[in-house]
């Protein structure tokens, strides 16, 4: 699977988060009068949104690798930090509007919304780092998990004033899901110093970039690229089910693979120790063929 291949599932993700977090908001604004007061509605609205765009938009590293335990995982960790940040980011737009009230600039009063978006965007387009524990994925995704706030963000606002409401807000919130789904993951691959083609297997074609510091290889659901298909030797199998295969380092400016004990791993056709890895390298673990294609 190419990179723009890739980047379909991410596109898909946002476009479905985009779909349930319009879904969830036009029930919250038809059930608005049981609120107690603006703020409280503000905060549900801004709640509801990071939750559903949360939950759906980091389920596409699971789907690439068809791992429904990275899939839950995503679910989990996308749900509980959109709810945080989708609330503290209306939450910033209300304290906006709040400050602007009896001024000229009231009359752009729904542009200070924006920022909320460009919280909660930042928040979600880092969620996937959070999830596998990685620092460099988190800031690569909260960046474009910020570009893609702001962009649709503004495209929300823009759309739902230029529109008559549950029309606006649809396009709106789909532009929105879509451009932090996308531009988080383009930062995340922009990061990466290589990427993992899988050339044999159920997963043969797919692409998964090294973007991390430490990137484990393994038949494990939780490994950063799970193995499957046949295991290269009987031998093998209860090792590399238990423990990474072999893991993939960010070395100095240097790409590292070191293969686990009893796991065979072969570079090339040579059995593999700790080597630096090169363009087009092939690389057999346990069982399964991968090729090597570094960042030019």
């Amino acid at each position: 699977m190419n990179e723009s291949r890739s980047s379909l599932y991410s596109l898909l993700t946002g476009l479905a988060g985009g779909a349930a977090a319009w879904a969830g908001i036009e029930i919250i604004l038809w059930q608005a009068p049981a609120f107690p007061d603006v703020r409280v509605l503000t905060l549900s609205l801004g709640a509801t949104a990071g939750l559903l765009l949360g939950a759906v938009a980091p389920m596409a590293e699971g789907l690439r690798q068809n791992q429904p335990r990275k899939i839950i995982s995503g679910i989990i960790v996308g749900s509980l930090t959109g709810v945080l940040f989708g609330a503290l980011g209306m939450a910033a737009g209300q304290l906006i509007l709040s400050l602007m009230a009896g001024t000229a600039a009231i009359s752009e009063a729904a542009f200070a919304r924006i920022p909320g978006w460009i919280i909660l965007g930042t928040a979600v387009g880092g969620a996937s780092g959070l999830r596998s524990r990685s620092l460099r994925r988190i800031v690569a995704g909260a960046t474009g998990g910020f570009i893609g706030g702001l962009i649709g963000g503004a495209a929300a606002e823009l759309l739902t004033g230029m529109t008559s409401g549950i029309y606006g807000r649809a396009s709106g919130m789909l532009l929105w899901g879509t451009a932090v789904a996308f531009l988080a993951d383009r930062m995340e691959s922009r990061r990466a110093r290589g990427r993992l083609t899988v050339l044999t297997g159920p997963l043969k074609g797919r692409s998964f970039p090294v973007n991390q510091k430490n990137f484990t290889i393994a038949r494990s659901g939780s490994a950063d690229l799970t193995l499957l298909g046949d295991p290269g030797a009987a031998a093998t199998t209860e090792a590399a089910a238990t423990g990474a295969a072999a893991q993939v380092h960010l070395k100095k400016g240097t790409v590292v693979l070191e293969p686990s004990e009893n796991v065979k791993v072969e570079i090339n056709g040579e059995k593999a120790e700790a080597t630096e890895l090169r363009y087009d390298d092939v690389i057999k673990v346990d069982g399964v063929t991968l090729i090597y294609e570094a960042k030019r």
